[in-house]
């Protein structure tokens, strides 16, 4: 009787534990949810920093709409306990949320609201942090004059306070500036004195961000030795600040910001030679890095695809850049996939890769020339915009002399049609330009395509050699001109299998899939018809080019050429006579 009880007892014993185990390991692995739970038990202050504390979490992940509803919480709860702070903190965290998600037409019709309500509790650090955003927010939409106008209407507003936090902000943002116009020494001193002037603070945020944005400017200048003292500094900022709130009871989420420290210094250690300092801080920041958004995934793979490059180990170097390129591809940013491009270029040349990297040299240029028509093209319109503005300032201070205003309006419109003038010729220029450099690039890749033409056979890989007769296929019978062709069809028409064929195509046409190769023909016929066969009208050209959508044809066309297909053609004829007389 005795065993059988002693048994029972070991036996509940051990599911208690069990039981308490699982729940322990399930509170552990699931904190969002753990503090979701204890939040209906909770009021006051106490409820307002748990609600903080769910919203860091969330933030951590790429859910726009759970961060904006856990947003929302906070500053619904804060205006109901009439507490400011916290109000205050919810309202900056919405405009860096929208930022942060490039949401930039929202952002602009929150942000004056927040500022009045920041400036009305003197509560400058939002204030300024905000205002800041909005400034980084035109660089991103290439507005750089409004930007540099803007930074000092908030460097005089900081001097007029006297406020140090503001005057710091301002540096800083104006580093940005000259960072994104690669006067990197001009940015640098900027970055120093913001530095000096933030260290003076109690909120370092702003501080442990002009540690990376200075130190990613000096790696851009290849001051090396400079920005691993500027890294080391950094991360003793990091640690202070951490002990410093372990003292007081806190626990601060700093895991990105060490992340980003830890990259920092694994390529100022690796450029400095010391390659063992390297890895460790490259394994550190690895696993800082799980779980956190694409933006602090990018920068890590970036570094990686450096750190595999530096050792040599190319092939993880371009696994790396493909990853990052597929990342920022779909996250929308085109300018720094083109840069992983430029990069991967470099890693293939190194690599023995020579006809690879040559071709997506020449994708970039091509792709880095039609940017810089479009940047130029929104600098004109920005400073038209900036123009109009200061116009109606003006008129409305002389109102009183109708010749005055008579005048100014005349000026205004010889300007704008001096302006469109000057504008449409460079455009066209530019254009000219353009268009010599894509057929230039066209020629280029009809002699690589010669070369495995004409190469014997032995000296080819089986997907050279699939290549080669999917070319003879492509150019005798214009199997493109289909607009059902699509990856199985070929495979057919060619004796062979989809795998192989994406395989082939992938290794000699730099890395395009099946699709993008058939449209990169397509476009090709479609410019030949275009210059040759002047009585087919743009449309029809798409149509016997193998094109099954108006939109798609102008849309690729515009892609591959950087102009429309009317545009091409008026360029092609000037070519053309050109060329007869």
């Amino acid at each position: 009787m005795i065993d059988k009880t002693f048994v029972r007892i070991v036996f509940l014993c051990v599911f208690i534990l069990t039981l308490c185990i699982n729940v322990t390991s399930a509170n552990e692995q699931n904190p969002l949810d753990s503090l979701q739970k204890t939040l209906p038990t909770l009021k006051g202050e106490a409820r307002l920093q748990t609600l903080t504390d769910i919203l860091a979490l969330i933030a951590m992940g790429d859910d726009l709409q759970a961060e904006l509803t856990a947003i929302e919480h906070l500053r619904a709860e804060a205006a109901q306990q009439g507490n400011v702070d916290f109000e205050g903190q919810a309202r900056q965290k919405h405009v860096f949320c929208l930022f942060n998600y490039n949401m930039f037409d929202k952002l602009e019709m929150v942000l004056p609201e927040h500022l009045k309500f920041m400036a009305n509790h003197n509560q400058w650090d939002y204030y300024y942090n905000c205002w800041e955003a909005k400034i980084e927010m035109l660089m991103y939409a290439d507005k750089k004059q409004t930007a540099l106008k803007e930074t000092q209407l908030m460097y005089d507003d900081a001097k007029l306070r006297n406020n140090n936090y503001g005057l710091g902000v301002s540096a800083h943002t104006l580093g940005i500036l000259y960072q994104t116009q690669q006067r990197y020494d001009l940015a640098i001193k900027s970055f120093n004195e913001a530095i000096e002037r933030l260290a003076k603070e109690d909120n370092i945020s702003l501080l442990l961000s002009t540690f990376n944005v200075l130190s990613e400017t000096l790696d851009a200048n290849q001051q090396y030795d400079q920005m691993l003292a500027v890294a080391e500094k950094w991360k003793a900022t990091i640690d202070n600040y951490k002990r410093k709130s372990e003292k007081l009871g806190h626990s601060p989420m700093l895991n990105g910001r060490y992340m980003y420290c830890y990259l920092a210094l694994t390529v100022a250690y690796f450029q400095t030679g010391n390659t063992a300092q390297a890895e460790y801080y490259m394994n550190i920041a690895e696993k800082f890095a799980e779980g956190r958004s694409i933006i602090s995934q990018f920068k890590l793979v970036h570094v990686q695809t450096r750190w595999f490059e530096y050792l040599g180990q190319y092939d993880k170097a371009i696994a790396c850049a493909d990853t990052n390129y597929q990342r920022m591809i779909s996250f929308g940013d085109s300018i720094s996939g083109l840069t992983v491009l430029e990069n991967k270029a470099r890693i293939l040349r190194k690599a023995g890769k020579g006809m690879e990297a040559a071709l997506m040299y020449e994708t970039v240029m091509v792709a880095k020339d039609s940017l810089r028509n479009l940047d130029m093209a929104a600098q004109l319109d920005e400073l038209r915009t900036m123009y109009e503005v200061d116009q109606l300032i003006l008129e409305n201070k002389i109102s009183q002399s109708k010749l005055t205003i008579l005048f100014i309006i005349s000026a205004f419109l010889v300007f704008l049609l001096v302006g469109y003038i000057f504008y449409t010729i460079r455009l066209n220029r530019k254009n000219r330009i353009l268009y010599e450099k894509i057929r230039r690039a066209q020629q280029a890749e009809m002699q690589a395509e010669k070369v495995i033409e004409h190469a014997p056979e032995k000296s080819l890989s089986k997907e050279q050699l699939l290549f080669r007769e999917l070319n003879n296929l492509l150019t005798k019978k214009h199997s493109f001109t289909d607009p059902k062709l699509d990856r199985k069809d070929l495979s057919d028409l060619l004796g062979t299998n989809s795998t192989y064929l994406a395989n082939a195509i992938k290794e000699c046409a730099s890395g395009m899939s099946v699709n993008e190769y058939i449209n990169k023909i397509r476009l090709v016929y479609a410019g030949n018809l275009l210059l040759e066969a002047s009585e087919i009208s743009i449309d029809a050209v798409g149509e016997d080019s193998g094109f099954n959508s108006r939109s798609t044809y102008y849309r690729l066309f515009r892609d591959y050429y950087g102009m429309s297909p009317s545009e091409f053609r008026m360029i092609s004829k000037e070519k053309y006579r050109k060329t007869v007389v």
